[in-house]
């Protein structure tokens, strides 16, 4: 226990002292911005691009893997390792929704790792119609959504990065366009066991609204972690998301938090510290990562708020579970991932890693 709280204070102490105190200062500004303004869009920040990233139920991995599917998302753990990777993934969401990426890494020596990046929701096609009902033809929506990360070591434990992610939405007639950035510093220990990263996602502003009604991005602050046994091919991560905001619980009508008994009209308050438990752990982000071999990985992820979000009463659901595993061959890696967000459907990802 005492090597682990020396450890949590070596990785505050460095994380302060040369990244975190710059990022914080930069995601205070669009903080204050964003609570000026009432509607929230974008969500397409927010979508899992990576099947290796979702199967843990993550938004990103604080984990150095030699793969561009994870690095575009953590732009800190971009490396050589990852030079000349190309990667393209696909997943079916709902009701005809789905979603393409790719990503594409390269090493420059003297100004560290670049990645390029397309992600693209596509809603289907809809009728038009006047309002009396006669239908004039069929409209699209989609969403394109770039990146460009860089990131290199200052150290043999520092690690720093950034995303700059132009967004450009088409409804119909109605078009968007926003400009998101990330940034993130990893501490990595000298045994190279112990990774945390520290990451401001999805901060920026729009640069052209739908019908001039002003939106802001879906910001987050999230910690990630992850540990890797000494004497088992496991390794453990944990996520903290939303550190700028405590309060995630939603207002549900048809499941009050409060009960009144149908006889004496009394009010029954919800137990505080319950309350209070249920908000803490939907913050909360678990997995675990098994690498059988070094041709074959198995995955299992869960989120509570997830689970509590999609929960339904006298069903069973596996709502807030992700699992998923890894091929490798040679010079590619197929991985796939299935996150249970509701009883009646589920997101499937497919990515294939080929290094040219």
């Amino acid at each position: 226990m005492h090597r682990f709280i020396s450890l949590l204070e070596l990785i505050i102490y460095f994380m302060l002292k040369k990244i975190a105190f710059t990022l914080l200062l930069c995601c205070a500004f669009f903080v204050s911005k964003a609570q000026q303004e009432i509607y929230e869009a974008y969500s397409v920040l927010n979508l899992r691009s990576s099947a290796r990233v979702s199967n843990l139920g993550m938004d990103f991995l604080a984990w150095k893997v030699n793969d561009i599917s994870v690095g575009i998302t953590n732009p800190s753990i971009l490396s050589k390792e990852m030079n000349n990777q190309f990667a393209v993934g696909y997943t079916d969401l709902f009701a005809g929704i789905w979603q393409g990426n790719v990503a594409y890494s390269h090493t420059f020596n003297k100004i560290g790792s670049l990645s390029f990046g397309l992600n693209y929701i596509g809603y289907g096609k809809f009728q038009r119609t006047l309002p009396n009902g006669d239908q004039v033809g069929d409209f699209t929506a989609n969403d394109y959504m770039f990146t460009l990360g860089w990131g290199r070591m200052l150290d043999s434990n520092i690690y720093i990065g950034a995303n700059l992610k132009p967004i450009f939405s088409q409804y119909e007639d109605y078009s968007s366009i926003a400009l998101a950035f990330d940034l993130a510093a990893t501490y990595i220990s000298n045994n190279r066991s112990f990774t945390a990263t520290l990451m401001a996602r999805n901060f920026g502003t729009q640069l052209k609204s739908f019908n001039d009604i002003e939106e802001k991005l879906p910001f987050q602050l999230e910690l990630g972690i992850s540990k890797k046994l000494k004497h088992a091919p496991l390794q453990i991560f944990a996520m903290v998301t939303n550190l700028q905001k405590w309060d995630l619980r939603e207002d549900d009508p048809l499941n009050p938090r409060d009960e009144i008994d149908p006889f004496t009209n009394e009010i029954k308050r919800e137990n505080h510290f319950l309350g209070t438990l249920d908000n803490m752990f939907r913050h909360l982000n678990v997995g675990v990562n098994f690498e059988l071999s070094k041709s074959f990985y198995l995955a299992f992820g869960y989120s509570w708020k997830q689970s509590r979000e999609m929960y339904l009463n006298d069903a069973f659901s596996l709502a807030g579970f992700s699992y998923g595993f890894g091929i490798n061959i040679r010079r590619f890696q197929l991985s796939y991932a299935r996150n249970e967000y509701h009883k009646y459907g589920s997101p499937n990802h497919l990515t294939l890693l080929v290094k040219l």
